[in-house]
């Protein structure tokens, strides 16, 4: 769900607490990734022109899995063996977070129908981000994607976040 902040809290009063690192330094290690954040982040950048996503031949959208793909060669080329944690089930406290997404995506989506009408591609291109929503789908072709590629999938019984949190502190990853 995310600490609203966060990162500037952090800054502030322990600048030590977050580094960045070259992905090359994890050479030898399992990593669990949160998958759900990452097939955000593909779809909203991944072969965008405008409100346009990356298709095939039948128009199915495959932004999720041209960037899973390029993520997870990248990481196996570094020597990182990272193991995907999809989320389940969310907890009752997020399911108001939800709603309150969904009504803003519902808002995104009345304001890019009006960016197109007028011609206005900045707003379609910035509308058309806060109208993205991982599905079910995305979720299966990515999973099949990584089993197909022995990559190891984790679904989690809630948050995805949580899980890798737990497979972390009992040092399976």
């Amino acid at each position: 769900m995310g600490i609203k902040g966060l990162t500037k809290l952090l800054a502030e009063h322990a600048p030590g607490a977050a580094v960045q690192r070259r992905v090359e330094n994890y050479r030898g290690r399992v990593i669990a990734v949160d998958a759900s954040l990452s097939i955000y982040q593909f779809l909203i950048v991944v072969g965008r022109k405008g409100s346009e996503l990356l298709t095939n031949e039948s128009g199915e959208i495959t932004s999720h899995l041209q960037g899973m793909l390029n993520r997870t060669v990248r990481m196996l080329e570094a020597g990182i063996k990272p193991v995907f944690v999809f989320d389940g089930e969310p907890p009752e406290m997020k399911k108001k977070e939800l709603a309150k997404r969904s009504l803003k995506r519902d808002d995104a989506t009345k304001d890019l129908n009006r960016a197109i009408e007028i011609g206005d591609e900045d707003s379609v291109e910035k509308f058309s981000k806060r109208t993205v929503k991982v599905t079910k789908k995305h979720n299966d072709d990515c999973k099949r994607l990584l089993r197909l590629m022995g990559v190891p999938v984790v679904e989690a019984p809630g948050e995805a976040e949580a899980q890798c949190a737990a497979l972390c502190e009992n040092h399976q990853v």
